[in-house]
């Protein structure tokens, strides 16, 4: 929900002294996954495209809100004639949300987090129906090199119970041009995971990174399951390489393997119509970061 492991970089450079500022960061990303068939028949593809602003400014010495607002618009395309492809469940999703995080230093070490977030994440011409939910957690720096944290999470969902899910931050500093993050460089969406960095020199990195993707949302009112849901989740294994051509702008560059890719439709009395997996899937993408 919330970029937790920006909470542990806080807590490594961190000063103790409030200043009257804010940092802001806005992303932006284009990612396309390439056909796949489809295991009940027919085939897939997807594309993503999106942006993500976050803004953090501190309140006290101690104490600092995040403000972050995101949209994303993925366009699915289904083919085929038989199986989930023949359905043609969904086409192009929209998910906008804004969330909040207030985060206290109580000590050098040790500090906590509570956040909520709005989310609405529909098909074109479905309703906007917004969900609630929060977030709480603790995140402990055992040296200058080792924070690690956790928390839990809710959110509400189309046509299911509210989805409960763990938090985690890792931030390990391995050796001067080495670490592993659970702050993805590849982030978008509601993907979470863990990334082995290599940072070679001050304007390239390179990363390898395994992580989950989710997503749930409300179907319009025609079609196959009309204000049904739709749910998609799958494994990426992706490799990528950024270039910061300055401090305030970087570009990254991301291939990889969508493994694990499950989808599912639930009509609008929760009964789960469909259930069926895609073959692994290649995927390639572009993102860029500006701070401000």
């Amino acid at each position: 929900m919330m970029t937790l492991a920006t909470i542990a970089c806080l807590m490594v450079t961190q000063s103790g002294t409030a200043t009257p500022t804010y940092n802001a960061t806005l992303d932006f990303h284009y990612y396309h996954q390439f056909e796949s068939s489809v295991t009940s028949g027919g085939n897939v593809e997807v594309s993503y495209s999106g942006t993500d602003l976050r803004i953090d400014t501190p309140v006290t010495n101690d104490d600092d809100l995040q403000y972050r607002f995101q949209y994303q618009r993925d366009d699915w395309s289904f083919g085929g004639t038989t199986g989930l492809g023949g359905d043609n469940p969904w086409n192009t999703i929209n998910t906008v949300d804004f969330a909040v995080q207030w985060t206290h230093q109580y000590n050098k070490k040790t500090s906590w987090f509570v956040g909520g977030i709005i989310r609405a994440s529909y098909e074109d011409s479905a309703t906007m129906t917004p969900r609630a939910g929060g977030s709480i957690g603790v995140v402990h720096s055992f040296s200058s090199n080792v924070t690690l944290g956790g928390g839990v999470g809710v959110i509400g969902q189309a046509q299911e119970d509210p989805r409960v899910f763990p938090l985690f931050v890792v931030e390990w500093k391995i050796k001067d041009t080495l670490r592993l993050t659970s702050d993805l460089s590849t982030r978008f969406g509601s993907r979470t995971g863990l990334e082995l960095v290599w940072s070679p020199r001050d304007d390239w990195s390179f990363g390898v990174g395994y992580s989950y993707s989710f997503s749930r949302f409300r179907l319009d009112d025609s079609g196959f399951a009309p204000n049904g849901a739709g749910e998609a989740t799958s494994w990426p294994l992706t490799l990528r390489a950024t270039y910061k051509a300055s401090p305030s702008f970087n570009l990254t560059f991301v291939g990889a393997i969508v493994f694990g890719g499950n989808l599912e439709v639930t009509n609008q009395s929760r009964e789960l119509l469909r259930s069926t997996e895609y073959e692994n899937a290649g995927a390639i993408g572009i993102l860029g970061q500006i701070r401000f």
